[in-house]
């Protein structure tokens, strides 16, 4: 991938006044795999100028400052930016009332001075983060909804899950005339009328319970004193386990429906009145179902003119020729319900009705109304019926609205977690029906993260919306796609008749979005791994599915990325492994389970030992000895290897100080991960270290693999360049396995050259294999560097290497990698025997 950079730094502000307190936090603070840049302050004052300067992601607040209490800068640090900054709290004080009274401030969380160690700080700050990164998309939710609901000509509402109002749009307060705080909770229920507040807490309150809609009419107070009706609605957004998350209402304004309603009841004439002029749709229906009389207001809503009425000396119009019986409003989907509404009504079951139906209009489109339908016993002397008919499409668009923010993702506009979870319900069903198998393919883009965080989440989001538009033309229209978060994308196919077709459709998805994408000035080039599971075969519900496809993603990416795994029954074991796994190397970081062993490295020349390789061992508290070929490329995969390549430099060099101390003047290979060499502060990194321990650069090696010239060539030779000049030595390690060119070797000009034991182990089995390791030592020829033979094992190995010109040699005929106190017995006992007289 050409484009690279570092981890995001998590920038962090510590707020202490004691030293020894703030080394602590700070030491505590290096065993995290986070990459945290820390800002600190030894006071209010400065803190507060801090914040003025630049925005945090965290901060851990000392209670007790010398210029004040730290909970008095709370609020300060939890709002200097636009989203909420977590802040946990130390102190010495176990005080519970103190620690209460902290909590309710503000704070992310506490933690005692006295019982403050890597695991709790560490993983206190972990949440922290999650904590404020979760509110961050909750807040840009929540914004949408409300950004929505201020472009609608309704009072719009929303509530917390417990019912509690959080959000009035700007045409609520300005028709009560009230200002949003002195609304929110529930305080807006003093604008209803006192007469309806009783009945609407209850139909809230249930509807709240049941977590089920709610249509309700009530009166609202208007700013200046009127009251008037409004039909009301409200709906509970919920999330992908069907929890509310929050409620969303608006409020219609029904005044004039209601008045007329309320005329009819008093007066047959002021009625007509009523009727004739008011700005909804009305219509009078006999017993027989035939049309009695409408009003211009519905002629308007359904698109017919006035003068289409038929003649009539009635002072309300009739209906137009077209609009003669019930039937003739509704769509013939409505219909058998409207009627079904009507008759509730005639066998006194309720007095009202309500209920939404598409009537039909002159051309013959649809558009969704609300019903308001009522008995009448005598009118004109005989009984009937009248429909009070809202138009709903403005309503309707505003809900489809909300339904894309609750279903679809806003940055692709593929649907999200919500609307898969529902596809996958409804192909399951299907499936019952018809015995129609699907697929689910899970996927994510391979190696993400460093291009959002090297060209920015602006590139990022570009990146996402290509990707997205990409898969979707490469699927059938009836194909579904949905967008998880980050760069986590879900595709259902339905209706597959064989596993090949499923193949067939990754292989083409892989294809598609290899070609490469123009971000701004840079072009890169991505892929996407995915893992496939079979519904029934996989599984036989959502989780299942989801589940077992990710597996098979963790295998595909295992295998190299870029490429596709169906789900296999091991696969789970082997994710379990991995979590379980991951969980472990996090705890050895912290409870210091990692030892180094040092192989020697002989000089064939003097059978002198020149340096000494440092190895890592695992040595876990259950399960003993860890190999380190297990541990390994997993660390490096999750950039565990960096507090782990971290500990390694600073150990290696502690050993080796200790070493020289008494006498052995030695140098130190230590073995650096292409990971590792993407941290910016590498090179100071070794500074430090060195200075720490009193050592030069020259007596330090770095073994690097031919990774390093595939991936990220200039950040690299920058890299080795800068540490060449302060003297640390490189050497190219498991030379011959890979895909090194002398052009490469040339460029990075390493010192030593390490021949791979592969090579090494099959010296004297076969002319080829003698003449190919000959070939390799003579490239000192060419390039001035040394050449180690690795993996010796047998006395004629050695003496073909040294024969042949090679330098140096390292395995087991020498010494198997020891720990640091038998090493020093190793060469304790070299010493002696080198000084006694042959």
């Amino acid at each position: 991938m050409p484009v690279t950079t570092a981890m995001p730094p998590v920038s962090l502000l510590i707020i202490e006044d004691d030293d020894v307190d703030l080394e602590k936090i700070k030491r505590l603070l290096r065993k995290s795999s986070l990459n945290v840049t820390i800002s600190d302050a030894a006071s209010s004052s400065q803190a507060v100028e801090q914040l003025k300067q630049q925005s945090f992601d965290c901060a851990i607040l000392d209670y007790h400052l010398h210029d004040g209490l730290g909970s008095d800068l709370l609020l300060s640090i939890k709002h200097h930016k636009p989203y909420p900054t977590p802040v946990i709290m130390i102190s010495g004080n176990s005080d519970e009332r103190v620690i209460a009274d902290i909590m309710r401030e503000g704070a992310f969380d506490y933690i005692s001075k006295r019982q403050l160690d890597a695991e709790t700080l560490i993983s206190t700050l972990d949440a922290s983060l999650l904590w404020a990164e979760k509110t961050r998309l909750e807040q840009e939710d929540q914004a949408r909804v409300h950004n929505l609901a201020e472009g609608l000509p309704h009072l719009a509402w929303t509530c917390t899950p417990k019912g509690e109002c959080d959000y009035l749009n700007q045409r609520w307060c300005d028709y009560t005339g009230i200002a949003q705080e002195k609304q929110i909770g529930s305080d807006w229920i003093n604008a209803v009328h006192p007469d309806d507040r009783e009945y609407l807490c209850r139909t809230w309150q249930k509807a709240v319970t049941d977590t089920e809609e709610m249509f309700v009419k009530f009166r609202i107070r208007r700013y200046d004193g009127v009251y008037r009706w409004f039909d009301t609605r409200a709906v509970p957004q919920k999330n992908a386990q069907g929890d509310v998350v929050r409620w969303l209402g608006t409020n219609t304004d029904v005044t004039e429906m209601e008045s007329t309603r309320q005329a009819l009841a008093h007066s047959e004439q002021l009625f007509h009145a009523a009727f004739d002029y008011a700005p909804l749709g009305m219509v009078l229906i006999n017993m027989e179902g035939m049309i009695i009389q409408t009003n211009p207001a519905l002629h308007h809503l359904l698109g017919y003119n006035n003068d289409l009425s038929t003649p009539t000396t009635d002072v309300i119009p009739a209906a137009p020729k077209s609009l003669q019986k019930f039937g003739d409003l509704f769509a013939a989907e409505d219909i058998t319900n409207a009627l079904i509404e009507l008759e509730k009504l005639y066998s006194g079951n309720q007095l009202f009705a309500q209920y939404e139906a598409r009537c039909q209009t002159s051309d013959g489109s649809h558009i969704p109304t609300m019903i308001n339908a009522a008995y009448i016993k005598e009118f004109s002397g005989e009984p009937c019926y009248l429909l009070q008919i809202y138009d709903l499409s403005e309503r309707k668009r505003y809900e489809q609205q909300l339904l894309k923010l609750a279903h679809f993702d806003s940055l692709t506009g593929l649907g999200n977690r919500e609307k898969m979870n529902r596809e996958i319900e409804f192909l399951i069903r299907k499936s019952h029906r018809n015995a129609a198998p699907f697929a689910v393919i899970f996927g994510d883009l391979d190696h993400f993260k460093q291009i959002n965080d090297g060209l920015g989440h602006e590139a990022g989001d570009i990146l996402l919306k290509t990707i997205a538009r990409r898969l979707q033309k490469s699927l059938r229209h009836e194909d579904i796609i949905c967008r998880l978060g980050g760069d986590e994308f879900v595709i259902l196919l339905p209706d597959i008749p064989r596993f090949e077709a499923v193949v067939c459709v990754a292989e083409k998805l892989l294809q598609k979005i290899h070609k490469p994408i123009r971000l701004g000035k840079n072009r890169v080039h991505v892929s996407m791994s995915f893992g496939i599971a079979l519904y029934p075969t996989d599984g036989d519900d959502a989780k299942t599915l989801l589940r077992n496809a990710d597996s098979a993603l963790y295998d595909a990416k295992a295998r190299g990325r870029g490429c596709y795994q169906l789900y296999r029954k091991e696969l789970t074991e082997y994710v379990h492994g991995r979590l379980l796994l991951d969980a472990d190397l996090r705890k050895a970081i912290i409870n210091h389970e990692f030892e180094l062993h040092y192989q020697p490295v002989i000089d064939l020349g003097t059978n002198q030992v020149a340096s000494a390789e440092a190895l890592i061992r695992w040595n876990h508290p259950q399960r003993g000895r860890v190999a380190p070929d297990e541990f390994i490329p997993y660390a490096q995969e999750s950039a565990l290897i960096l507090p782990i390549g971290n500990w390694v430099i600073n150990e290696a060099c502690r050993q080796l100080a200790q070493w020289k101390a008494q006498g052995f003047n030695i140098n130190m290979s230590i073995n650096i991960s292409a990971r590792q060499f993407m941290q910016l502060d590498l090179v100071q990194q070794f500074e430090q270290t060195l200075e720490k321990y009193a050592l030069r650069g020259e007596q330090i090696t770095l073994e690097i693999t031919e990774q390093m010239f595939l991936e990220n060539t200039e950040h690299n030779l920058k890299q080795i360049c800068e540490l060449k000049n302060r003297g640390i030595k490189i050497s190219l390690d498991d030379f011959g396995i890979g895909y090194s060119s002398l052009s490469y070797i040339l460029r990075f000009a390493p010192q030593y050259l390490k021949i791979d034991r592969s090579f090494v182990s099959l010296i004297g089995t076969g002319k080829e294999h003698d003449e190919m390791v000959n070939a390799i030592i003579g490239l000192n020829k060419i390039i001035p560097m040394h050449i180690v033979g690795e993996g010796i094992e047998e006395e004629h190995q050695r003496y073909f290497l040294y024969s042949r010109g090679c330098d140096f040699g390292q395995g087991y005929f020498f010494s198997r990698p020891l720990p640091a106190t038998q090493f020093l017995q190793f060469l304790q006992t070299r010493a002696t025997t080198e000084s006694q007289p042959s």
